[in-house]
C-alpha cells in the first residue's frame, strides 16, 4: 500500500510540514510580537543542522550521507544560496502579511519554475497542468488585488521569495541529482553552506 501510494503520502507530508511551519513562523511574530525574522531563521538552521546529525548518528543506514567535502560543498554554492534568500525572504514576508495572502503569492513559484525549465532545459509540461498552473496563479493575482491589508513592503519580499525559491528548485533539480546525496545530505549541506552568510548579515545588522 505504502508503495502504491508513496508519492500521495510524500506531498501530504509536505504540505503538512510547510503549513505547520507557516502558521509557526505567523504566530511567533503576531501572538508573540517577536520582532527579529533572522534570528528565528538562524534558530531554525541550527536546529537542522542538529536534526539531520542526530539522525545520522542513530541510523546511518537510513539517514546516512557522507562528511563535508569542500570540492562538494562550492559545486552546490549556488543552491544553498538560492536557499538561503528564499528562507530569509519568507520569514520577512510573513512579519508584514497574513498567512492567506502569503501562501496565495508564493504560487508564482510555480509559473517561475516552469518558464526556467523551458529555458533552460527544454522541459514543456503536459497541457493539463499548464492550466491549472496559470489558473492558479491568476487566482493568487486576484487575491493579492482584494487583500485588505495591502503591505507593499510585504508583497515584495514574498516576491522575492517566489523568485528564490524558483532559482532553488531549479538548482537542487539538476546540482542534487549530480552531487549523488540524498535529501538529509542536502539539507546538511543547504545549511552547513548558508549560515554563515547568514550570521554574517545578522551581525551586520545589528543595532
Amino acid at each position: 500500500l505504502m508503495d502504491r501510494y508513496h508519492g500521495f503520502f510524500v506531498a501530504l507530508s509536505y504540505g503538512i510540514v510547510s503549513i505547520t511551519i507557516t502558521l509557526f513562523n505567523k504566530a511567533i511574530f503576531s501572538y508573540y510580537s517577536f520582532q527579529f525574522p533572522l534570528t528565528l531563521f538562524v534558530t531554525q538552521m541550527i536546529l537542522s543542522l542538529v536534526f539531520v546529525n542526530l539522525l545520522k548518528v542513530f541510523s546511518s543506514e537510513t539517514f546516512g550521507f557522507p562528511a563535508f567535502h569542500l570540492s562538494k560543498a562550492v559545486r552546490l554554492l549556488p543552491m544553498a544560496i538560492g536557499w538561503w534568500i528564499y528562507g530569509i525572504s519568507g520569514v520577512i514576508a510573513l512579519k508584514y502579511l497574513n498567512v492567506p495572502m502569503f501562501s496565495a503569492i508564493r504560487r508564482f513559484t510555480t509559473i517561475i519554475v516552469m518558464f526556467g525549465e523551458w529555458r533552460l532545459r527544454d522541459r514543456i509540461p503536459p497541457r493539463k497542468q499548464q492550466i491549472a498552473v496559470v489558473v492558479m496563479t491568476f487566482g493568487a493575482a486576484v487575491a493579492g488585488l482584494t487583500d485588505i491589508t495591502f503591505n507593499i513592503l510585504g508583497y515584495l519580499w514574498v516576491l522575492v521569495c517566489a523568485l528564490s525559491t524558483a532559482m532553488y528548485l531549479l538548482f537542487i533539480d539538476k546540482l542534487g541529482r549530480e552531487s549523488g546525496l540524498n535529501d538529509f545530505g542536502l539539507l546538511y549541506y543547504n545549511n552547513i553552506l548558508a549560515l554563515p552568510f547568514m550570521v554574517f548579515l545578522e551581525t551586520l545588522l545589528l543595532p
